[in-house]
C-alpha cells in the first residue's frame, strides 16, 4: 500500500488527504457536539445553532464568498500573479466587511431585532468572519496548488483549539451565559488563530488594491451572491423559521439532527474541492471522457456512505444528544438524503463555473431557495418542525435536477454537447460500475 501511495500523482496524494482532513474534522465536531450538548440546555444549543445560522448568511455578504468558484478562475486567469490576487481579494473583503460594519453601527437596533442577538455579539461574529476570510482564502490557494501538509496541521488547529477553550469556558462561567460564552471564546480564538494567515495574505502578495483584481472578482461573484444566499438558506432558513415559529428547543433538536446527518458533508466538500482542479485541468485539455469514468464511482460511493448514516441513525442520536433529543431520528433519514442531491450539485457546479455560466446557478440557486421559504412556512405549520428535513430533500432534488439540465445545456453551446457526467448514474442507475474505476481513471 505504501508503495502504491508513493507511486501516485500529487492530485491524487492531495485528492486524499483532503479527504482525511475532512473526516479528522468532523471527527473533532463528533467528539465536541455530544459534549456541547450536554453542557447546553435544548435552547441555548438552538440559540447557538441560530448564531452560526445568522453567521453563515452574513458570511456572504461580507465576503462575497470570494474564496469559492471564483477563486480557481481567478488562480488559472494570474497564473503568474497569484501571490497578488489573493493579496487583493483579501484585501476586497476587508473592505466589504468595514464598509457594512459601519452601515450596521448606524443602524444596529434594527439589525439587533432581526438577528435576536446584542450589538456585542453582532460585532464578535464580523470580527470572526473577517479573520475566517483568511483560512478560507489561505486554504483555496493551498488546494488549488495541491499543498496539504500545513492545510491539514492549520486546519486541524482552527477546528479544535476553538472548541476546546468554549467547553473550558462553559464549564467555568455560570450556567446562564454559557451559550454567550461558547460564542465569545470561539471567536476569540478563532481570530488568534487566523491573524498569522491574515497577516500573509495581505502582505505577500503587496496588493490591498487592484483594480483589475477587484473588478474581476466583484464581476465574478456578485451576480453569485443570490445563489449563495440561497444555498445558505436552504441549509440555514429552517432552524431560524423553527424558532421563530416553534421555539429554541425545538430548533436545537432539529440542529442536533442536521449535525448528525451531515457528518459527511465535509468529506463530500473535501472530495468535490479536490477535484474541481482535476475538473478544470480535464476541460481545459478536452479529455472530457476522463470526467464520467471519476465521478460516476464517487456518486454511487456517496450515496452508500449516506444509506449507512441512515440506518444508524438512532444510535447517531443517542452518541451526539442523548435522550433529550430522541425526536431528532426522526429528522435524519431526509436530511441525510439531501445531502447526495447537494454534492450531486456541487459537482455539477464546477462546469458552470468553468465556463462561467454564473447566470444558470443563480436561477436555479433563487428558485430553490424561495421554494424552500414557502414550504418550509406551510410544512411547519401543519406538520411541525420534523417536515422541515422533507421540504429541504425536496428542493435538492430540483436543485440536482436542474443543475443536470443546465450543465447539458453548457455542453452543448461550448463543446458540441460531449456528455460531461454520467446523468443516469448519478440518479441511480449503477448497473456495471465498479467503486475502483475512479482510481484507474486517474492513474492510481
Amino acid at each position: 500500500m505504501l508503495d502504491k501511495y508513493k507511486k501516485m500523482s500529487t492530485p491524487a496524494k492531495a485528492a486524499i488527504w483532503f479527504a482525511i482532513c475532512g473526516i479528522l474534522q468532523k471527527g473533532i465536531q463528533f467528539i465536541t457536539t455530544p459534549i456541547f450538548t450536554r453542557l447546553l440546555t435544548t435552547e441555548q444549543y438552538g440559540d447557538v445553532s441560530t448564531y452560526l445560522s445568522w453567521y453563515n448568511i452574513l458570511t456572504i455578504f461580507l465576503t462575497l464568498n470570494l474564496f469559492y468558484g471564483g477563486f480557481n478562475n481567478g488562480m488559472v486567469r494570474y497564473e503568474d500573479r497569484r501571490d497578488e490576487y489573493l493579496s487583493s481579494m483579501q484585501g476586497l473583503v476587508t473592505a466589504t466587511t468595514g464598509i457594512l460594519y459601519i452601515i450596521y453601527l448606524l443602524t444596529r437596533n434594527f439589525w439587533n431585532n432581526i438577528f435576536e442577538m446584542d450589538s456585542w455579539m453582532v460585532s464578535v461574529m464580523f470580527v470572526e468572519i473577517l479573520f475566517h476570510s483568511a483560512l478560507s482564502f489561505w486554504s483555496a490557494r493551498e488546494r488549488f496548488e495541491y499543498r496539504y501538509k500545513k492545510l491539514i496541521i492549520y486546519t486541524l488547529l482552527v477546528a479544535s483549539v476553538p472548541s476546546i477553550a468554549a467547553i473550558i469556558g462553559i464549564l467555568i462561567a455560570p450556567s446562564d451565559v454559557a451559550y454567550e460564552t461558547k460564542v465569545f471564546l470561539n471567536a476569540l480564538f478563532v481570530v488568534i488563530l487566523c491573524s498569522p494567515l491574515y497577516l500573509h495574505n495581505v502582505f505577500k502578495g503587496h496588493s490591498f488594491y487592484n483594480r483589475d483584481f477587484w473588478r474581476f472578482g466583484l464581476k465574478f461573484n456578485v451576480p453569485l451572491i443570490p445563489h449563495y444566499l440561497s444555498g445558505i438558506i436552504l441549509n440555514q432558513a429552517d432552524r431560524i423559521m423553527i424558532k421563530r415559529m416553534i421555539g429554541s428547543s425545538e430548533a436545537g433538536i432539529y440542529s442536533l439532527a442536521y449535525s448528525a446527518s451531515m457528518v459527511l458533508n465535509v468529506v463530500t466538500n473535501a472530495i468535490n474541492q479536490s477535484f474541481a482542479p482535476w475538473i478544470y485541468g480535464k476541460l481545459k485539455k478536452e479529455e472530457y471522457d476522463d470526467i464520467p469514468k471519476v465521478t460516476t464511482p464517487i456518486f454511487a460511493f456517496t450515496a452508500v456512505m449516506i444509506m449507512a448514516l441512515v440506518a444508524f441513525a438512532h444510535e447517531c442520536v443517542i452518541i451526539f444528544g442523548g435522550s433529550a433529543y430522541k425526536d431528532a431520528i426522526w429528522i435524519i433519514p431526509s436530511v441525510a438524503a439531501s445531502l447526495y442531491f447537494n454534492f450531486a450539485f456541487q459537482i455539477f457546479a464546477n462546469v458552470e463555473f468553468y465556463y462561467m455560466k454564473n447566470t444558470y446557478i443563480t436561477y436555479a440557486s433563487i428558485s430553490g431557495a424561495i421554494l424552500n421559504i414557502i414550504l418550509n412556512y406551510f410544512g411547519i405549520r401543519l406538520f411541525g418542525y420534523i417536515a422541515a428535513g422533507y421540504t429541504t430533500l425536496i428542493c435538492y432534488i430540483l436543485f440536482a435536477v436542474s443543475h443536470a439540465f443546465f450543465v447539458k445545456k453548457v455542453a452543448k453551446e461550448n463543446i458540441d454537447g460531449k456528455k460531461v457526467f454520467n446523468t443516469k448514474a448519478v440518479f441511480f442507475d449503477w448497473r456495471g460500475i465498479s467503486c475502483f474505476q475512479s482510481v484507474d481513471a486517474i492513474g492510481l
